[in-house]
C-alpha cells in the first residue's frame, strides 16, 4: 500500500495505474493551480486523497493525485495525505480527516482485488467481508458526523454491490455515450453558486469522457451546479438512455451532517491542467470542508 504525505516530491507518486506525470505534465499542473484558495479555511485541514481501484485501469489516477495535491499545498487550503490502503477508513485512522477524496476510485475498494477474493478459504472470505462492512460503516459514520466528501470521474462506479453508497453520493453510473475525447457543452445551472465561479457565467466547452447516471439520481436529491448542454452538444451518440435530457456534471448534496461533491470530469491526462478545472476541483474540496459556503439543498 503506498501512502504519499506533503513534503515528499509529487514526481514520486505513482499509483497501481501506471507512471506519475512527466516533469512537464507536473509543472504545468503547477501553473494551472490556483494561487490561494477560495475560501479562507477556518482552522487548519487535512484531507485524505484515496485512489484505490480495480477494474478499468483509469491512467489519469496519478494526474488527479498529483493535481489534488498541488491545489491544496499550493493554496493552503489543506494538507493533503495520499493514499491506496482502505486501512484508512479504520474509525481511528478516518477521524483525523476533514475531508475524503476519491480520487477516481472503482469497484468495491474496501475488499481485495477480485482475483485474490476468488481464491480466499470461507473462512477468509468471511474475515474480508466482516472488514468491508466494518469499513463501509465506518465511512458511514464519518459523513453523518460531519465528514465531506468529494468524489471524481470514476468514483461514481465504486461501492457497487452497496446500496447505500447509491444514497451517499446521489446518482449510480450507467455508461459513457460521450467516449474519450468527446467536445461537449457544459451549461452553468447556478451561476452565482460558489462552486460555479469558476466558470465565470460563461458556457464551458471541454473533450473529456462524459458520463451518464441512473438511480438514484433524481434532481429531489441532487443540487446540480453544471450539467450537459444537450442544445450544443452531439446527442446523436450510442448509449444515450435519458429522455428526459438531464445530464448532470456536478452536484452537491448533504448526508447526514456532512457535504458531498461530485464531478464527473476526469478521465484525460490534460483535464488535470485546466485552470478552470482545477479552480472547480478546489472549490469542490473547499465546500465540502465547509470552508466553502454556499446552498447545498436540492433545488426543487
Amino acid at each position: 500500500m503506498k501512502h504519499l504525505f506533503v513534503g515528499v516530491s509529487v514526481a514520486l507518486c505513482i499509483t497501481s495505474s501506471g507512471a506519475a506525470p512527466s516533469a512537464t505534465e507536473i509543472a504545468m499542473i503547477r501553473a494551472a493551480a490556483p494561487d490561494r484558495p477560495s475560501a479562507a479555511p477556518q482552522k487548519p485541514r487535512k484531507v485524505l486523497v484515496f485512489s484505490k481501484f480495480y477494474g478499468f485501469n483509469h491512467t489519469a489516477v496519478p494526474y488527479g493525485t498529483v493535481a489534488f495535491e498541488v491545489i491544496g499545498s499550493k493554496t493552503d487550503a489543506y494538507t493533503p495525505i495520499v493514499s491506496d490502503d482502505d486501512a484508512m477508513f479504520e474509525p481511528d485512522n478516518l477521524s483525523q480527516f476533514d475531508a475524503v477524496v476519491f480520487n477516481n476510485t472503482n469497484n468495491e475498494i474496501f475488499l481485495p482485488e477480485p482475483s485474490v477474493y476468488e481464491k480466499l478459504s470461507p473462512e477468509e472470505k468471511a474475515k474480508a467481508d466482516a472488514r468491508d462492512a466494518r469499513l463501509k460503516a465506518s465511512l458511514v459514520d464519518y459523513l453523518k458526523r460531519g465528514g465531506g466528501l468529494a468524489v471524481l470521474h470514476a468514483g461514481v462506479a465504486s461501492f457497487r454491490q452497496w446500496p447505500e453508497y447509491g444514497e451517499i453520493i446521489g446518482a449510480r453510473f450507467d455508461n459513457h455515450p460521450w467516449v474519450a475525447g468527446s467536445t461537449v457543452t457544459f451549461r452553468i445551472e447556478e451561476p452565482e453558486h460558489p462552486l460555479a465561479r469558476a466558470f465565470r457565467g460563461r458556457e464551458f466547452v471541454v473533450q473529456d469522457e462524459i458520463y451518464q447516471f441512473k438511480e438514484p439520481y433524481s434532481r429531489d436529491l441532487v443540487r446540480v451546479i453544471v450539467s450537459l448542454d444537450t442544445t450544443k452538444t452531439n446527442m446523436n451518440v450510442r448509449g444515450v438512455h435519458r429522455t428526459d435530457g438531464d445530464f448532470p456534471m456536478t452536484w452537491v448534496k448533504p448526508y447526514g451532517k456532512g457535504r458531498v461533491f461530485y464531478c464527473s470530469l476526469g478521465h484525460q491526462h490534460d483535464i488535470f491542467w485546466n485552470p478552470v478545472v482545477l479552480r472547480h476541483l478546489l472549490d469542490g474540496v473547499q465546500f465540502v470542508l465547509g470552508d466553502l459556503v454556499g446552498p447545498i439543498e436540492p433545488r426543487r
